[in-house]
């Protein structure tokens, strides 16, 4: 399949998860085109694509709107081609309970309003990447972590991803993939 891979990322770990979910799809033979979706090349259409997975990290409690803005425009083809969502947010462990509601919430409310119900969906904790947030943004997040019991030491980043349940997914995906029928 020639897979269109979209993601949102303003710190880079949705990025990382999306090209590792690529990387795997590509070990099995797919064509895995990775854009972000702020930087679209004039004239994008998924026209060219057999599939497409979305991805996008939350901050401040919404999905970046280039990626909001993509899903509702294609919306249509989304639906109809074989699709997948994967959501990046927060800095605590993909295990607690607390975290996973949180994390069906944002999708939920999400795919809420955009018209689209992909048949694959990954939700995975992100990072505090304090080294690449500015004054401000730095400060916001060490209250907050401060708020929830995650790290405060903004002399360093932290990464909370579960890598083995991206490669999960992304095999359960390619699988699914593989089975797709194939255009003539």
């Amino acid at each position: 399949m020639r897979i269109a891979a979209i993601y949102g990322s303003k710190f880079g770990q949705a990025e990382r998860v999306v090209r590792r979910i690529g990387g795997v799809l590509e070990s099995a033979g797919h064509t895995v085109t990775v854009l972000k979706g702020n930087r679209l090349p004039s004239g994008f259409t998924l026209d060219d694509f057999d599939g497409v997975l979305v991805g996008a990290s939350i901050i401040l409690g919404r999905y970046q709107s280039y990626i909001r803005k993509f899903v509702r425009r294609h919306a249509g083809q989304l639906r109809d081609l074989p699709s997948a969502f994967v959501s990046v947010n927060g800095h605590s462990p993909e295990s607690e309970a607390e975290w996973q509601q949180a994390a069906r919430a944002y999708v939920d409310r999400f795919l809420a309003h955009s018209g689209w119900r992909p048949p694959y969906i990954g939700t995975f904790s992100g990072a505090l990447r304090y080294s690449r947030y500015g004054p401000v943004t730095k400060w916001v997040m060490k209250r907050i972590s401060k708020s929830t019991g995650s790290p405060t030491d903004t002399s360093r980043d932290y990464e909370f991803t579960d890598w083995a349940a991206v490669d999960r997914f992304a095999q359960r995906l390619s699988a699914a993939w593989s089975r797709a029928p194939q255009p003539a």
